[in-house]
């Protein structure tokens, strides 16, 4: 069994992290820093096609945090044109300031993304000696995923997420942990507040919720570290 140390950081997604705020993170020393779906949405487009005239941008605000922390980060999500010039939502990877990969969104809302093409990329990793799954917004209903996570027997999995408005706070939490335990896997959410809507980060496990924002911490920042137990992910 490996105990891996996890920070996730729940951030309003118009808003950037700042040198104080880089410190607190360097200051957790966890293996890995997950970031919202949506952030950094510094520039607030009209677009998703207008959005990537920003990706520049939005990656060297990683760069900054990657100066301070040497662990792997899962960077959010921003609009990009990928190597085959689709436009797709795409979650960028880094570690000791590298840019080493991109997840690219499976399942991109044909309504509140026009333009966006589902991605093509693998949706598990081996990063930080870990393999885990990636999953982003409406990806946590994308059957053919969790079929092959299942396959792969993959323990732990990422999510970056938008709040489904729908639940309320409550059946957010029955909601995830009754999936962390049909599936048997550990569950990491991590939304960001955005516009007056509620970010609700989480993290469940087969037990129940191991971890949750409070009600009055939906339109909050918050950083947690998480320290989660795998048995089977973890390579020497």
């Amino acid at each position: 069994m490996a105990v891996i140390k996890i920070a996730i950081y729940q951030k309003n997604l118009h808003k950037r992290i700042s040198t104080e705020e880089i410190s607190k993170i360097q200051q957790t020393k966890a293996h890995f820093l997950i970031l919202p779906e949506g952030f950094p949405h510094l520039f607030q487009s009209e677009s998703p096609e207008n959005a990537t005239k920003h990706e520049k941008e939005y990656q060297d605000h990683l760069l900054e945090i990657s100066e301070s922390f040497s662990g792997v980060i899962l960077g959010g999500t921003h609009y990009r044109k990928n190597e085959e010039g689709n436009l797709v939502c795409a979650l960028p990877i880094l570690q000791s300031l590298v840019l080493v990969d991109f997840y690219e969104k499976k399942s991109p809302s044909s309504v509140k993304e026009p333009g966006v093409v589902p991605g093509k990329t693998e949706s598990i990793f081996i990063m930080g000696g870990l393999r885990f799954g990636l999953l982003v917004g409406e990806d946590l209903e994308n059957e053919s995923i969790w079929d092959e996570f299942k396959k792969e027997d993959i323990e732990i999995i990422f999510y970056l997420s938008h709040t489904d408005e729908k639940r309320s706070y409550e059946e957010d939490l029955t909601y995830f942990a009754s999936l962390a335990k049909e599936k048997s896997v550990h569950f990491i959410r991590v939304c960001g507040s955005s516009d007056g809507k509620p970010a609700r980060s989480l993290y469940a496990s087969p037990s129940g919720i191991n971890w949750k924002v409070g009600k009055i911490e939906e339109d909050k920042d918050v950083l947690k570290t998480l320290s989660v137990n795998v048995m089977r992910s973890y390579l020497l």
